[in-house]
């Protein structure tokens, strides 16, 4: 994980020399914990732009999804990646990204009961959640331009919950949804 981060942070010093394009970027759309658990995420991008066709993004992902009759979930998660355009307006990404998730149980009541045997009312908050994840995308530009974007994307997404009872298990999610950029330097 650490030589992660020493890669991360060296490409985007790297980056600072250059006199590439950086976009700020804003969207949203459908998150859908294993397709069908629905739910919402808003994202905050800065995505710097090497040439018309490469791009590395940083994004900043807060969610949540509703799993009805069992739990539901608030997640933040930071990702970095790399994005390929085609003249077509077609592109291809890939992020890596770390994150906690945060799951609440739905009931009408969560007991606990001690060493004595009495029952009393316990949190309906499980422990937060360590989510690391990796996410592929792809997507149009309906601009296709190196100036301000508006982006359509498709990206199925696993991450992995840490500890989640005691060990470690992963999801599948996918998201679909809408970026639009606010500021082109």
């Amino acid at each position: 994980m650490k030589k992660l981060y020493i890669l991360v942070l060296s490409l985007f010093a790297l980056s600072l020399g250059t006199e590439a394009q950086t976009h700020l970027n804003i969207g949203g759309g459908y998150f859908g914990q294993t397709l069908t658990y629905p739910g919402l995420v808003i994202e905050a991008e800065l995505e710097h732009m090497f040439s018309e066709k490469a791009s590395l993004p940083i994004r900043l992902d807060l969610g949540f999804y509703v799993h009805p009759r069992h739990s539901y979930g608030l997640f933040l998660d930071v990702n970095a990646g790399f994005r390929r355009y085609y003249k077509s307006g077609i592109f291809l990404e890939e992020s890596i990204g770390v994150g906690v998730l945060q799951s609440f149980l739905h009931s009408d009541g969560v007991y606990k009961v001690d060493d004595s045997g009495e029952v009393s009312d316990a949190s309906r908050a499980i422990p937060v959640d360590f989510m690391p994840s990796l996410t592929l995308g792809i997507g149009y530009n309906l601009t296709k331009g190196s100036g301000k974007q508006n982006l359509l994307w498709l990206r199925p997404k696993i991450y992995w919950q840490i500890p989640h009872k005691t060990m470690s298990t992963y999801n599948f999610a996918v998201q679909v949804g809408f970026t639009h950029t606010i500021i082109s330097k």
